[in-house]
């Protein structure tokens, strides 16, 4: 069934229930009107005959008299008229209760003047007069009871309006439910949480969505996955082409440079005192050549990490600090916390919290010129699993100078960092809760690096 067949025939069926309730329930005020109609109109004729019996069965006009104001003064409520017992000189004898209802204003609006009706019944026996019996009709009572039927079905017709809007807007809520499980499916999906999906709704159309949600969802997933193996591929290739670059360097221009250096100091030592200027360019060359290995040094330290294999993170992390701060010592200083659980990480999220700190100095000094950095390596643990689930990196920069700086100007060391995290099943996220200062955080799960070591 669609949604929209659904919920028309729901209208319908409240709206045809509100309409039986609202024209059964008059029916059945109508019959018992009619019978108390029927009930009064048989009393006063029940009444009249009564009279007309007591006063035949009796001895004398005396004793008709009696008989007639007996049965008038026994006479029970009659229904919006009275019988009234007068003598013959037309004083009131005995008279029934008297349903003399004032009526409301519309009632005196409406009924014209006179129009109460009184029929008068002369008594007589053996020819004396006895008096008359006469009947007054009060149409103001009728109209009192016509006002508190018309009064209780406005109210019946009311309520039944009130419980087929509640009914209606009910039925409608609960048939749009799908429409808000479908936004906030939505809403989760766009704020990355690819595991969203849709349930089966029991109608056609909102299934057709919903199939159609999961797909999708399904896709963006499968994506997400095949992108972060990409980038983690392309990470390893990053780091296995900076090794070999390192190793030739290390190797093959390192002894070139170490060759050249020695063969000017073979020079600059034979042309002592005999060729001073031979001399001279000898040691220029061997200067230049020292230089050019501390640049190839500095250069080998970006490329691969030093002692990251051999003497783990943290040292190579203290290192890292030690010649920044070695480099700027005047206006740069840094800290750095690390839980000792984090010692045993996996190669490849050694080198990616290694890549993340060497940004984020890089940037502090360069970029955002902060004067203090502090940077906190933690693990998240749990009492059950042998290894923290997560490894959080927190690193904070105070005192930065441009208060309108972005965190990073270019814009590719912030893409390569997210790329990182995000290849290890992390999150990058950025924050600056002041003008001078700036947070970066990440956090990269230990099972995420396991799962990459096995596919290489």
């Amino acid at each position: 069934m669609y949604l929209q067949t659904r919920l028309l025939l729901g209208i319908l069926a409240v709206t045809l229930s509100a309409l039986l309730v609202s024209v059964l329930v008059p029916l059945a005020s109508l019959r018992q009107d009619v019978s108390r109609e029927t009930n009064a109109s048989m009393q006063l004729a029940a009444l009249l005959l009564d009279i007309e019996a007591g006063m035949r069965g009796s001895a004398s006009a005396s004793q008709a008299k009696a008989a007639a104001l007996e049965e008038v003064r026994r006479a029970q409520h009659l229904r919006h008229v009275s019988v009234t017992l007068v003598d013959p000189a037309g004083a009131a004898l005995v008279t029934t209760h008297d349903d003399s209802a004032s009526g409301s204003r519309l009632a005196q609006v409406l009924l014209p003047a006179g129009a109460e009706r009184t029929l008068t019944y002369p008594l007589s026996f053996g020819g004396e007069s006895l008096g008359a019996l006469r009947v007054r009709a009060n149409p103001l009572s009728e109209f009192e009871e016509l006002e508190e039927r018309v009064a209780s079905d406005i109210a019946l017709l009311a309520l039944a309006i009130l419980v087929m809007a509640v009914s209606i807007y009910a039925m409608v809520r609960r048939g749009l439910r799908p429409v808000a499980r479908i936004k906030q499916a939505l809403a989760l999906l766009a704020a990355g949480d690819l595991e969203a999906r849709l349930p089966h709704f029991g109608l056609k159309d909102m299934d057709e969505i919903g199939d159609r949600f999961n797909h999708c969802a399904a896709a963006l997933k499968e994506s997400d996955l095949n992108r972060r193996e990409l980038t983690r591929r392309l990470i390893r290739v990053e780091e296995e082409e900076r090794t070999r670059l390192a190793r030739e360097l290390h190797d093959e221009l390192g002894q070139s440079l170490t060759a050249i250096k020695v063969d000017a100091a073979y020079i600059a030592r034979a042309a002592a005192g005999r060729m001073p200027q031979v001399e001279s360019c000898a040691q220029g060359i061997e200067q230049q050549s020292a230089a050019v290995v501390e640049l190839i040094r500095g250069m080998l330290a970006r490329l691969r990490p030093p002692g990251l294999e051999t003497v783990g993170l943290r040292e190579s992390l203290r290192e890292l600090i030690s010649s920044w701060e070695s480099r700027v010592a005047e206006r740069f200083s840094c800290s750095l916390a690390m839980g000792e659980a984090l010692d045993g990480l996996s190669p490849e999220l050694n080198i990616t919290i290694y890549r993340l700190v060497q940004e984020c100095l890089t940037n502090a000094v360069r970029h955002s010129r902060a004067r203090d950095v502090a940077i906190r390596l933690t693990a998240e643990t749990t009492a059950t699993a042998e290894l923290p689930p997560h490894v959080w990196l927190r690193v904070w920069e105070n005192g930065l100078e441009g208060s309108t700086r972005a965190p990073m100007p270019d814009g590719m060391g912030l893409l390569g960092m997210r790329e990182r995290v995000e290849a290890q099943g992390g999150e990058l996220i950025i924050a600056r809760p002041t003008s001078d200062r700036l947070l970066i955080e990440a956090w990269m799960p230990f099972a995420a690096a396991a799962d990459g070591e096995r596919d290489v």
